[in-house]
């Protein structure tokens, strides 16, 4: 998978959460990351079961909070990022920074 919003989340999204977050960039598929095991599966179809978080924002927007550091916070905080759904999924993400 070359698409760079997929790789970057590869990246980002490695250890589990116990739940599947949905990311919807406004332009192009959603990504669907599946962290109810050990390790993060990501993929473009989505799991079994519903997504129990869901992010929109732009791809660029998505590309930033990826890199790790406060990036995610400042996107949802400046309403770039929109996040609806299961907010404790929020709690659980530890994303690997590529700062």
């Amino acid at each position: 998978m070359t698409d760079p919003l997929f790789a970057a989340a590869s990246a980002a999204f490695r250890q589990g959460f116990g739940a599947v977050l949905k990311i919807e960039p406004e332009l192009g598929p959603p990504v669907f990351v599946d962290g109810r095991g050990e390790a993060c599966v990501l993929s473009l179809a989505p799991p079994a079961g519903d997504p129990q978080c869901v992010w929109r924002a732009p791809v660029e927007t998505l590309l930033r909070a990826f890199e790790g550091g406060r990036a995610l916070e400042s996107a949802y905080l400046s309403g770039r990022l929109k996040i609806s759904g299961d907010m404790s999924v929020m709690a659980r993400l530890d994303l690997e920074s590529s700062r």
